[in-house]
């Protein structure tokens, strides 16, 4: 083991992944590690020829019922074939659904089960008994909104167990790590790494926008509650009642579009707002270039990936102090944080940043200044390499790492 890199086994994965996730993917594989995802779809011919990258066949619960059955017989005979530790792992009071999730990947050559999102973890606790070390991940609202949810009887239960079990347990931020403590996450196995950029990619324009043109606004996210989008809505009202020109772009598609397509025109905001969809990464990279500001509204964060994206683009960013975002943002250096829930304290924000141009490129400049310093793939990858070497080798340190980081 000394002699390579571990072989990681991704599980929990969708595929295509999220593009964060993709992006640490190949870093483990420019570190040389072999990585095995498991997912219901098969990877893209260019994934799939890269030194290093293994895909297996790990479908979702659903479809029909006899192709499930089929599937369930066909995994059950391998892990019989395969492996007494794979046949120990499941008991019969396990579900169906834990059986068929749990299988396919009960039997292989990896030296360490990564979890991208713990609540895949909670799905499938029995693989924690197959000997294997088991890294899980904190990312945000799994562990600072979700147990809040009293409908899900069985969710904090799991989550304790999947996080109390686990060999060691990567936070995004001190804030995902604090709460994830909360929940039996014990903190000589937590280990900070935060989200990373390719600053290489996400570049400023080349021209800025010219003097005079109107504040160019823009915001990045799922439509979902917790990103706040109707507080950003209010402040952009604020602002063109304060005869401010600005016009916000909203790029992203979830459960609340209609939600905010009807506040729009209840704030007669049709002609200032320009809520675009689902956008492919070259696209939201051009809007980005094109913007002024970015402005994030969050009720909850563990760190917001867009606004790192953001800063690397040179954009003075305006967030809400929420979750982790302070441990990204350094008020009034690299960008500006302001109370969560409160419109009138963003409108006052980008007001300022509006009448002060040069103030606004200062921070653009700060911002993208501490992204190149603290939060770069490279920095990413080689962390995560080195937590997965320290558990499989039987080294994990009891203390906290930082990828910057």
């Amino acid at each position: 083991m000394a002699d390579r890199r571990p072989h990681i086994l991704f599980v929990g994965l969708r595929w295509p992944p999220e593009t964060f996730l993709a992006r640490l993917v190949r870093g483990l594989l420019m570190q040389g590690h072999q990585v095995t995802v498991a997912t219901p779809n098969q990877p893209e011919q260019e994934w799939l020829e890269q030194p290093g990258f293994h895909w297996l066949y790990s479908p979702n619960w659903d479809g029909p019922l006899s192709r499930r059955l089929l599937n369930l017989g066909r995994f059950g005979l391998r892990s019989f074939i395969k492996g007494p530790a794979a046949r120990r792992t499941l008991s019969p009071r396990d579900s169906l659904r834990t059986w068929y999730e749990c299988l396919p990947v009960a039997t292989g050559d990896w030296d360490i089960i990564y979890f991208p999102w713990n609540s895949a973890a909670m799905r499938r606790l029995p693989l924690y008994d197959l000997g294997l070390p088991v890294v899980v991940s904190c990312r945000g609202s799994q562990v600072n909104v979700a147990p809040y949810d009293l409908g899900n009887a069985n969710y904090v239960a799991r989550l304790q167990m999947s996080l109390k079990r686990a060999t060691a347990i990567h936070c995004v931020s001190a804030d995902i790590q604090e709460e994830a403590m909360k929940y039996d996450a014990e903190s000589h196995k937590c280990h900070i790494i935060t989200p990373a950029v390719d600053p290489a990619y996400f570049q400023p324009a080349r021209h800025p926008s010219a003097p005079g043109a109107g504040l160019k606004l823009i915001t990045t996210g799922s439509l979902i509650w917790r990103k706040g989008f109707e507080y950003l809505l209010t402040s952009l009202r604020l602002l063109l009642d304060q005869n401010i020109p600005a016009q916000l772009e909203i790029i992203g598609d979830g459960p609340e579009r209609l939600r905010l397509l009807y506040t729009i025109q209840d704030l007669g905001l049709e002609e200032a707002v320009q809520l675009h969809g689902l956008l492919k990464p070259e696209q939201v990279l051009s809007r980005l270039q094109q913007a002024d500001v970015f402005l994030l509204t969050s009720l909850s964060e563990g760190i917001s990936n867009a606004v790192l994206e953001a800063m690397a683009c040179g954009l003075a960013v305006v967030s809400t102090d929420c979750g982790g975002m302070r441990e990204a943002i350094t008020d009034g250096q690299d960008g500006l944080l302001v109370p969560v829930r409160d419109p009138a304290a963003m409108a006052k924000a980008v007001t300022m940043l509006w009448e002060n141009p040069e103030q606004r490129r200062r921070l653009g400049e700060q911002a993208r200044q501490r992204i190149c310093d603290q939060f770069t793939l490279a920095q990413q990858a080689e962390a995560f390499s080195a937590l997965f070497c320290q558990v499989t080798n039987g080294q994990h340190q009891p203390k906290t790492s930082i990828s910057h980081e």
